[in-house]
């Protein structure tokens, strides 16, 4: 069985728990916590176009960690409805969380397909840093 790459794989995570709260009417999950990915570090004997190679991944990484952190907070607010749409006593507030939770599910769509592409803006970064045969970990 072929493994993904780190990000892709990590993309696939984020799959997962944002399919976990779509289907979260039942049970909020707890779901896992966000795994930032670190930024590269640099050195003093670096050249010119190292820094340049490492400041490029930085920023992939950078959006990346952004909307990873915006899809998190997100699905906890959504969590959050659903969990008050599973302690309601009437059904006037079970719609009302399920009508407050609709848009919030939404936008997790929209994050989630963000997450993706920015995980391929990374992987394509660290490719181009690669291939300038730069080291992105120390």
């Amino acid at each position: 069985m072929k493994r993904l790459p780190p990000l892709l794989a990590a993309v696939a995570l984020l799959a997962t728990a944002g399919l976990a709260a779509g289907a979260a009417a039942q049970q909020a999950p707890s779901g896992p916590r966000p795994q930032y990915l670190p930024f590269a570090e640099f050195g003093n004997d670096e050249s010119a176009a190292q820094i340049s190679v490492k400041q490029a991944y930085n920023e992939a990484v950078e959006k990346y960690n952004k909307a990873l952190y915006d899809y998190h907070v997100t699905l906890g607010q959504h969590d959050q409805l659903v969990d008050a749409g599973n302690r309601a006593t009437t059904p006037a507030e079970r719609e009302k969380a399920r009508a407050d939770a609709a848009p919030l599910r939404a936008k997790l769509e929209t994050l989630r397909r963000d997450v993706t592409s920015l995980a391929g803006a990374v992987d394509q970064a660290r490719r181009r840093a690669s291939q300038a045969g730069v080291t992105l970990t120390r």
